[in-house]
């Protein structure tokens, strides 16, 4: 397991993760503490030979601590299939811990 990430009330938490929607899976997060708040999500494309595709490239979640918690992070390959989506089990890197300090 990753260390927890600490940080203080009003800095930011930024999650970069690997993330290939080629393959029909998207990094979703899925379970965050109520003092953070997700800020932004954005997709990072790989870097790719001419030709070539499926390169995987990086999903990158900021969040903003607004109150002091502490609580799971949470991240899940999901593929939203019909008629029930396929969850993969986290990563320990799509398991994260965080603690928001005053």
């Amino acid at each position: 397991m990753l260390p927890p990430i600490k940080v203080k009330v009003g800095e930011p938490i930024v999650i970069q993760l690997e993330d290939n929607p080629s393959t029909g899976f998207n990094v979703c997060l899925t379970e965050m503490p109520q003092g953070i708040a997700l800020a932004d999500v954005s997709y990072l494309p790989g870097q790719a030979l001419p030709g070539m595709v499926g390169v995987p490239g990086t999903r990158r979640f900021t969040f903003i601590a607004l109150a002091p918690c502490e609580g799971p992070l949470l991240f899940n390959q999901i593929k939203f299939t019909h008629p029930e989506p396929t969850v993969q089990e986290p990563t320990p890197m799509e398991n994260r811990f965080v603690i928001v300090e005053s």
